[in-house]
């Protein structure tokens, strides 16, 4: 029955059909339709057969056409959304100004509808497909809407009801189709392959349902109606099913369906968890559009479905639904993820979606509170990440329990969980989610959980045998891992905590990272309390040390602490901008000191790989450390880590936190001037360089610590800006960046205050792009180069900007002229480092580590290393830099006193004490380790402290272990001393200490009284350079003092020590202090402050938990007594050589160094006043002088001090010195008066010699008429680049000239004059327009007139007629440079040797010159000059043409074999073989042919040479590129050389007869001189039955053919001939171009009026009609000159001076030619020309064809004599040649001769995006398809497809074929997609650059910013020249082999 009513219905016809169904629809009760569906939609037949979708698309219409029904149902549209999806590489626009949403994109068409103009907007190519959201005000901003969308647009009136009834009764059945069709195919083996067959099988059917949804609103509409009801679903897929075949199909696809659920289960939550719906085990579909969602889960996000499902988004219930539908299978993500072969695109696809229904803030809260989105989230990201865990191995690993990332699985290289970490962020990025997630404490412990996987991950394992094999490329995928999915969601969330009411929430993730901190350390068993362990680095310390890291896992390293960085950055946000306390939030001391640990770890391992100790990694290795601080990272890494450390320094005791810098950074020896091998030595240099640059970035870094948004976005572009001039793109990429855009806010605003920008120089050839460069003011007030060392990826970076600041400083000196700059040496500045400001108060202040004794001690260390080692003491002396980094922690210290002083604090005792007791005097300390010898006094009191010898590390570490034997050491290229893993088991463990106050003198010692130092280490290169022999430490003291007592012992005897490294150590600077400080004498006193009872112990105990003590003592040690109110003292027995010897202080060594530093003794006083300086300019002696004032002026002592040691160590210098410049003077000024004597006598012996001289000239000139001057000339001298001598070319060695040879079509791209400006096109007309223009090129009017020469003459007269190569010419290019041929065979085969450069085709003799470089492929062989003939006496015209006829009927002589010769021929066969195929195939290889392409050659390159000087020989204005004029005569010499072989192997060339042809009086002169000829003058050329007219043939052509075969050696003619023949020649042109005036009916007009009397009667009226009625009156009979209509003259010409001018203009054409000639050959100058009108008159003159003196000449008045009567005789020859092609010839009469305007590029439009939008999606003509890489021919405009196979012919592509028959070889191509030109010559291409710049000139590469582009002129001006320069090959450097597949 169902059968039957279809089959009735569907015999109606589809129109039929239709009407009859809408009808049976609209009554509301459809009986038909189902029936008729169950046919067309029968599941056993394919889904997208055409003529069911045809069906459905009649039935749709109800009776209407289909195009009629689509546009009835459009008309009802309401606009409110535009909702347009589109596909990836679819190019879309994102405005900020008008985007709520970051995410904001519209597309085209509402772009350019709405108003954007002055909008901050970018284009983009999209990369995962998109939505238009124009209309949605929850995304963008009303203001934004174009006028079709939003309100703006007219609401629609109300849709009858009939209209869709037939679509509501088919869409469930439509849908329900597709449906069917995955599940039939969703149940087979899951993969991508088989997914994407069953998906391209219904790509018709979806596209169907595509059309119906764009259709509008109503159709959207009747669409979501059917997805979302769930009783439709219920009704059309669950049982029970009808007993039909329907229904059993029905049941069978239910089961399908049922499996497909079963196949696809959720991951496995945690039992918390299981209640969230999202996380069910079992999906629950209600509605059509639940089980499509599952579908596009199931199949990968297919993008047609995609597409079709997001393009009903504007439906807001349809939204809702679908969002709400999404998050339900959101848990599946992850394993749809894991299992694709091609996750990237998956993630696009998926994105595509989310990123569409979370942008929404409203919808998305709702999925959040209802659904639980965030917990889905988190747990997916949770789960996916939790299959991928190992061990951590930061730790021991055998007690290691935690576990992290593997960083080396597919998920994490290939980003697979990008896509759920893109949607937590961009669900964050709405406020009220990320409120909701910060107040969810299960939810932030679940994130935190996730967090805790990543803490650790991708450790770094130090190789110290060889070189690390394989390096792993996994450590990028662990800093993307940690910046999107850590540091990302962390930027989202706390750009929401701005207000005070949110403290609470910042607190709450404080202490979260806290706890999950102290979980994670407890996982790795990190250790609670530091060890006494060797050296974190290196194993370098011996001596006990405080270290939160064993030996071996020193070896272990990683960057990547996200915990830390949470707990930093919250922190951050709570002192910042929330008033919180630090204090208030941080942990107890312990904890604290415990979780500072691993970031300093991360600091130290950066600056150990900067010191090469990681090299053996590979580069891998630094990789990591560029990332770490590489500007999209360093704002989430080094910064954070950098805040923490800060707080951290802050909040611990100063001593404790040094102690730990030193031992991770590993340089206690070297701080304590312990001895050490070279190697050790030299790798603690840099270390110490690392630890002294990373105190002083802790102590005045305000990134995080004070520094607002305004002053940081400032610091970071001075920043930018010191190290280099950059562009605005490079300036915007550099800055730090973190999520969103909130590092760019302030972006341009900071930009205009520091900078200045500078646009590109015009005339370049570099393609230089605009540059900011750095005002003033940010040397003056910005510049710090400790925030440059942080930022800068490259070390480069930090001293191009001291170069550029020493730059600013020597510009500074030269203005100020004499100022307090006056004195600084530039060359030796030292780095302005500015005060450190002090940080607000809640977050306490790190500057509190300058003051501890142990950096103090440390710092003494550095200066005594700097004085030492510049005394030669042994070593490299640290670099300024270091000692600049240490003057300023000193500074720093001394700021803090000052500070302390000024608020009057308590702890500011020792302040400016006047006339203290110990006055010069200061303490004395003596065998205490150096960084604790100045522990207990401030700066003021350490600074001049007298250290007068310490004990080395290993004595004290021998305190607390006992005697070991010699560690094993191990030696390579990384030298290292460490234990072995048994001598470190064997170690017994360490004594219990107790700890001493930190201001205690008293040493530590252990209860043994002796104990034995093993001899580890050898001494000969030790810094102090004393005998350091084995040592026994003995224990002596009293109950009452505590001291230590130190014997020496007799050296051992199998020591070898140097006795001579100290051997003048009394000489030195290091030991010249007063007597009374003599290290001899008995122990003295030392003056120290009182310290209270509570001091002592406020570090060390802390709410009752001990502290590591800065220095421990044996537990039976009792501790000190109590010191007096007025003394501390401390007596250390002791003899030198058991000590390290020191005797300085502070201020001892900052004297010494400024002397040294100054190079003059006694360089500094009190007493001199300081340098007056605003800004913190100078060298070493000024801030050392600046800091020895500033501590002079703090403490009296201090300036006491500073004196007295200036008298013991510089007695009585300054009267020395004042008496030494005193001296000097005297003798300077003696100098110069001496010196002043001499120059007058000189100038007075140079007088009398210039007298005589001119006295002898005077008398020779009498005798100079008499003299006979015989002037030979000179054999000019070569010099060989190669062989590099000087000699003459000769033809047994010829020397050859380096010439690139290439093919040109320059010429050929010329255009008629007149014809205007060739265009882009960019509309069909303009290309209509563009294809007239090219068919009147150069070579389109050359090949036409070939084409009529060769209808109607022979072959071989026609070719010798013309000139050839103006398409496929050769174009010759010389550097200059010489070699002789024999060197360059011997060079060519060195090139070819197995290592032959990459670069060059030497098969093809391609070579780089050897000077300059520049490519060259062939060298042009100079021929010796002819010996000098004397010149002919001048003669008569035609005296002169007999001797020129009598030149070229003398038989040549057959060439002599010689090496010349050879190089001639092989020379010729380069140019052959450049040449292009086209010029070989269309002329032949005929003798005529050969001799016409070797003629053309030369004329090929003079006009070459006319067109880049513009196309006219003016004197201004210069071309860009200068003409070079050295190939010009060595190409004629190898033309003529061939043409003179080609005539003696007995070529008919026919050069005597045409110039007897063409000289009738020259036969005439030479038969009278009894010279062959006379009557045969006007014979036929070369006797041929169908010669060419002399008025056809070309003059230039004809004057290179006597050129090369008149002389005897060519080009040498004597210029006398060479006048002869132009004048000749010019002769032939003017009454050719009469000629073709007459024919072109120009004269027609003149003619009548001088009949009818009124034509003027003046002389060139009367040459020019006469010779026009000569030529008439001989032609008469031929009609070759009667006016057929088809003339170019549009009008009548009346005025004869406008005739007069267009003769002159086309006669300029073989003027400028032969000019050049004359030029070239005979070397005289071109005439200065200011006017073009101008030109032919100077022309004239300059080629001798007119008198001079008059300024105006006619062109009659040049003719030679007898040119009428040879006029006459060439229009007879012509008349009578015409037989039968009369048309073809009156043709090439009319167009002889053009005016030609010079080649051009196509002129492009301003815009881009112009080009852009019409050539974009343009197709290409050839295959019909959209090409992706669009391009387009700058020479024709041909849109090719660029590196695409489609258009290959014969396996080469069509860029690199069109390049060929288009250019010659030469392709100019714009690449429409990226805007850069693409240039291709020969076998090569490159990458030119862009002619389209930014506001800011600068290139847009791939459209990656998406900026308006606009046209740069001068850039089109350069690439204009070097096309036309042929300048390619010299100007590019970036040549690639094309391959033929561009």
């Amino acid at each position: 029955m169902s059968n039957s009513t279809a089959q009735v219905l569907m015999k109606k016809g589809k129109r039929g059909a239709a009407a009859y169904i809408h009808a049976d629809c609209a009554n509301g009760s459809p009986q038909h339709l189902g029936p008729l569906l169950d046919v067309l939609l029968n599941p056993s037949k394919a889904i997208d057969e055409w003529e069911t979708i045809d069906w459905c698309r009649w039935l749709l219409a109800g009776g209407r056409t289909p195009d009629e029904f689509a546009a009835v149902v459009r008309s009802y549209d309401k606009h409110d959304k535009c909702g347009l999806v589109w596909i990836p590489r679819v190019v879309a626009y994102r405005c900020r100004t008008c985007g709520i949403s970051p995410c904001m994109s519209i597309c085209r068409e509402c772009f350019y509808r709405g108003d954007h103009s002055t909008h901050d907007f970018n284009m983009f190519l999209s990369q995962a497909g998109g939505a238009c959201d124009c209309g949605d005000n929850s995304v963008m901003k009303e203001d934004g809407f174009c006028s079709n969308h939003g309100n703006k647009c007219p609401r629609p009136g109300t849709a009858p009801a009939e209209l869709m009834c037939v679509a509501e009764a088919m869409m469930p059945r439509l849908i329900l189709r597709l449906l069917q069709h995955f599940r039939e195919n969703g149940c087979g083996t899951p993969n991508s392959d088989g997914y994407r067959i069953a998906v391209q099988e219904c790509e018709g059917y979806v596209q169907m349902l595509m059309e119906f949804n764009n259709m509008g609103d109503l159709m959207r509409s009747a669409m979501t109606k059917a997805l979302i009801n769930p009783q439709m679903y219920r009704n059309l897929v669950e049982p029970p099913f009808p007993d039909t075949e329907y229904g059993h199909y029905m049941g069978e696809s239910n089961k399908m369906y049922e499996k497909a659920i079963e196949s696809f289960p959720a991951p496995e939550p945690p039992d918390e968890y299981r209640h969230l719906p999202a996380l069910a085990p079992r999906l629950q579909h209600n509605t059509l559009l639940d089980e499509f969602i599952f579908w596009t889960f199931k199949y990968e996000f297919p993008q047609n479905v995609v597409c079709f499902l997001l393009n009903m988004l504007p439906d807001q219930d349809y939204k809702e639904h679908l969002t709400r539908t999404f998050v339900m299978h959101y848990a599946r993500i992850p394993l749809v993820l894991e299992n694709s072969a091609d996750p990237d695109t998956l993630s696009n696809r998926v994105v595509h979606m989310s990123v569409q229904l979370f942008s929404n803030e409203a919808l998305a809260l709702r999925c959040v509170q209802q659904l639980h989105l965030l917990h889905v989230m988190v747990l997916s990201l949770r789960l996916m990440m939790g299959k991928i865990l190992v061990q951590n191995t930061l730790h021991d690993p055998a007690k290691n329990c935690h576990y992290v990332i593997d960083c080396t699985k597919r998920v994490m290289k290939e980003h697979c969980y990008w896509p759920l970490v893109s949607d937590f962020n961009n669900v964050l990025s709405h406020k009220s989610v990320a409120l909701l997630f910060l107040q969810d404490d299960a939810l932030v412990d679940m994130w935190f959980e996730f967090l805790s996987m990543l803490q650790g991950m991708n450790v770094n394992v130090r190789e110290t045998g060889g070189h690390i094999e394989f390096e792993p490329s996994s450590y990028y995928a662990a800093f993307s891992c940690e910046l999107e999915a850590a540091a990302y969601p962390m930027w989202s969330v706390l750009a929401h905590l701005c207000e005070p009411a949110h403290a609470p929430l910042a607190a709450r993730l404080v202490a979260a990272a806290i706890r999950f901190l102290r979980a994670w350390l407890h996982a790795v068993r990190a250790p609670e309390k530091p060890r006494r362990a060797c050296c974190t680095f290196n194993t370098f310390a011996a001596g006990p040390i405080l270290a939160y890291f064993k030996l071996s896992e020193t070896m272990h390293a990683s960057f990547h602490f996200p915990l830390h960085r949470y707990l930093a950055a919250f922190l951050c946000a709570g002192v910042r901008a929330l008033g919180v306390s630090a204090a208030s939030l941080l942990p107890a001391r312990p904890l604290l000191a415990q979780l500072a640990a691993h970031p300093l770890r991360v600091q130290s391992l950066f600056y150990e790989i900067l010191a090469g100790v990681w090299v053996r990694n590979g580069l891998q290795i630094k990789g990591q450390a560029m990332t770490y601080i590489q500007a999209n990272f360093c704002n989430s890494m080094v910064d954070m880590d950098i805040y923490w450390l800060q707080i951290c320094a802050a909040h611990l005791p100063p001593d404790q936190f040094l102690d730990m810098c030193i031992d991770t950074f590993g340089v206690r020896e070297w701080l304590s001037m312990t001895p050490m091998s070279t190697v050790q030595s030299a790798e603690q240099d840099a270390m110490v360089e690392g630890l002294l640059t990373f105190l002083a970035i802790l102590v005045s870094s305000r990134t995080n610590l004070g520094n607002d948004e305004l002053t940081q976005s400032r610091l970071e572009v001075s920043t930018l800006l010191a190290a280099g001039d950059k562009t605005h793109s490079q300036l915007l990429e550099l800055m730090p960046e973190r999520s969103g855009n909130a590092h760019t806010r302030n972006f341009e605003t900071v930009l205009k205050e520091v900078s200045v920008y500078r646009a590109p120089p015009r005339g370049s050839e570099s393609l230089e792009q605009g540059l900011f460069v750095p005002r003033e003011a940010v040397w003056r007030s910005y510049y710090e180069p400790l925030h440059v060392l942080r930022r800068a990826v490259h070390r480069r970076d930090f001293h191009a900007s001291m170069d550029r600041y020493a730059a600013y400083v020597r510009e500074k000196q030269k203005s100020e002229n004499g100022g307090p700059l006056a004195n600084i040496n530039t060359n030796a500045l030292w780095p302005p480092l500015r005060p450190a400001k002090a940080p607000p108060e809640a977050a306490g202040d790190p500057r509190a580590l300058c003051d501890s004794g142990v950096l103090h001690g440390a710092l003494l260390a550095v200066l005594h290393r700097g004085v030492r080692r510049r005394d030669g003491g042994g070593g490299a002396a640290p670099p300024d830099h270091v000692l600049a980094l240490a003057v300023f922690l000193l500074h720093t210290a001394a700021q803090r006193a000052a500070e302390a002083h000024a608020a009057d604090r308590a702890d500011a005792r020792e302040v400016c004490v006047a006339g203290g007791e110990g006055g010069a005097r200061g303490g004395r300390v003596s065998g205490a380790p150096l960084l604790r010898a100045l522990c207990g006094g401030g700066i003021l009191h350490s600074a001049r402290t007298l250290v007068a010898s310490v004990a080395p590390l290993h004595a004290a570490e021998r305190a607390h272990r006992p005697p070991a034997r010699p560690q094993q050491q191990h030696s390579d290229s990384d030298t290292e001393w460490e234990p072995s893993e048994s001598e470190q088991t064997r170690l017994p463990p360490p004594t219990k200490s107790v700890s001493l106050p930190a201001t205690s003198t008293a040493l530590a010692v252990p209860q043994s009284l002796e104990m034995v130092r093993g001899n580890s280490v050898s001494d000969d290169q030790s810094d102090t350079g004393g005998d350091t022999p084995e040592m026994r430490a003995l224990e002596s003291g009293s109950s009452d003092m505590q001291a230590l007592v130190v014997q020496t012992l007799q050296a051992l005897p199998h020591l070898d020590t140097d006795t001579d490294a100290e051997g003048d150590v009394d000489n030195q600077m290091t030991l010249a202090i007063p007597d009374h400080l003599d290290p001899d004498t008995p122990p003295v006193a030392i003056d120290y402050d009182i310290v209270t009872e509570m001091e002592v112990q406020e570090w060390a105990v802390r709410a009752g938990r001990a502290t590591p003590p800065a220095l421990p003592a044996p537990p039976d040690l009792a501790p000190a007594p109590a010191a007096r109110a007025d003394d501390t003292q401390m007596e250390l027995h002791t003899q030198s050589d058991e000590q390290i010897p020191v005797n300085e202080s502070i201020i001892s060594l900052l004297l010494k160094l400024h002397s040294q530093l100054s190079g003059r003794l006694d360089s500094f006083s009190l007493e001199e006043p300081a340098p007056e300086l605003d800004e913190p300019i100078g060298d070493g002696p000024l801030f050392i002088g600046a800091l020895l004032r500033q501590l002079a002026a703090l403490d009296a002592r201090c300036a006491a001090s500073v004196r007295a040691l200036r008298r013991a160590l510089w007695p009585h210098q300054r009267e020395r010195q004042a008496e030494q410049r005193a001296r000097e003077r005297r003798e300077k000024e003696e100098r110069s008066r001496r010196a002043r004597e001499r120059q007058q006598q000189v100038m007075r012996e140079f007088a009398r010699r210039q007298q005589q001289f001119l006295s002898a000239i005077q008398s020779m000139e009498g005798d100079a008429d008499a003299m006979d001057w015989e002037e030979e000339p000179l054999e000019r001298d070569y010099d060989c680049v190669i062989c590099n001598t000087t000699a003459p070319t000769t033809a047994a060695d010829p020397i050859g000239l380096v010439v690139l040879l290439q093919s040109t079509s320059v010429l050929g791209h010329r255009r008629r004059a007149g014809s205007g400006v060739p265009r882009l096109p960019l509309a069909e007309a303009e290309r209509a327009r563009l294809a007239a223009q090219q068919d009147a090129t150069a070579a389109a009017h050359h090949y036409r007139l070939h084409d009529d020469l060769a209808q109607n003459f022979d072959q071989e007269s026609w070719v010798l007629s013309v000139s050839v190569g103006w398409e496929g010419g050769v174009a010759a290019q010389s550097c200059g440079h010489h070699l002789h041929l024999r060197c360059l065979r011997a060079y060519l085969r060195s090139l070819a040797a197995p290592q032959r450069p990459h670069n060059l085709h030497v098969e093809r003799g391609e070579f780089l010159c050897p000077v300059c470089r520049q490519l060259a492929n062939s060298a042009l062989p100079l021929a010796p000059r002819p010996p000098p003939a004397r010149p002919p006496p001048p003669a008569h015209h035609y005296d002169a043409a007999a001797a020129v006829l009598d030149m070229l009927q003398r038989e040549q002589p057959t060439p002599t074999p010689s090496r010349l010769s050879e190089a001639m021929g092989k020379a010729m066969e380069d140019m052959t073989g450049t040449a292009g195929s086209k010029l070989k195939q269309r002329y032949g290889s005929s003798p005529a042919a050969i001799f016409t392409f070797v003629a053309s050659l030369a004329r090929t390159n003079l006009e070459c040479e006319l067109v880049q000087r513009g196309g006219r020989l003016l004197s201004c204005p210069p071309p860009r590129y200068k003409p070079r004029d050295d190939c010009i005569v060595p190409l004629l010499a190898v033309a003529g050389a061939h043409g003179r072989a080609l005539a003696a192997a007995g070529a008919q060339l026919g050069v005597a007869a045409t110039w007897r042809a063409l000289v009738p009086g020259a036969a005439a002169a030479a038969a009278a001189g009894g010279t062959e000829g006379g009557s045969a003058a006007l014979a036929a050329a070369g006797g041929r039955a169908r010669p060419v007219p002399l008025l056809l043939r070309d003059p230039a052509a004809l004057l290179m053919h006597f050129l090369l075969l008149a002389p005897a050696h060519p080009p040498h003619l004597d210029i006398q001939y060479f006048t002869c023949i132009v004048k000749a020649l010019y002769a032939l042109t003017y009454y050719q171009i009469v000629n073709q005036l007459c024919a072109n009916g120009v004269f027609s007009a003149v003619l009548e009026a001088g009949a009818s009397g009124d034509a003027a009667a003046d002389d060139d009226a009367g040459g020019l009609l006469d010779a026009a009625k000569l030529l008439m009156t001989s032609l008469a009979g031929s009609h070759l000159l009667d006016d057929d209509g088809l003339s170019d003259s549009s009008e009548r010409i009346t005025d004869i001076a406008k005739i007069e001018a267009q003769v002159q203009e086309l006669a300029l054409g073989y003027l400028r030619i032969a000019a050049l000639v004359r030029r070239h050959v005979y070397g005289a100058e071109l005439p200065e020309v200011e006017a073009p009108q101008l030109e032919f008159s100077a022309l004239l003159r300059y080629l001798e064809l007119a008198p001079g003196g008059s300024d105006a000449l006619t062109a009659a008045s040049a003719l030679p004599p007898g040119a009428a009567p040879a006029a006459r005789a060439w229009a007879r020859q012509l008349a009578a040649s015409v037989n039968g092609g009369q048309l073809a010839t009156r043709r090439v009469v009319r167009s002889l001769h053009a005016s030609w305007a010079g080649p051009w590029l196509l002129a492009l439009p301003r815009d881009y995006d112009r080009v852009f939008t019409h050539y974009h999606e343009r197709v290409c003509l050839q295959c019909g398809a959209v090409p992706k890489e669009a391009s387009v021919c700058l020479l024709c405009g041909t849109l090719v497809c660029l590196k695409q196979p489609c258009c290959r012919h014969h396996q080469v592509a069509e860029a690199v074929q069109h390049a060929v028959e288009c250019g010659g070889g030469t392709g100019i191509f714009l690449v429409v997609t990226s805007t850069y030109i693409i240039v291709i010559r020969g076998r090569r291409a490159c990458l030119w650059g862009s002619l389209y710049l930014d506001d800011y000139d600068e290139e847009d590469r791939d459209l990656k910013r998406g900026k308006p582009l606009y046209l740069s002129q001068d850039r089109a001006e350069l690439l204009q020249a070097q096309w036309l320069a042929h300048r390619f090959d010299h100007t590019k450097r970036t040549w690639v082999w094309h391959r033929d597949s561009l």
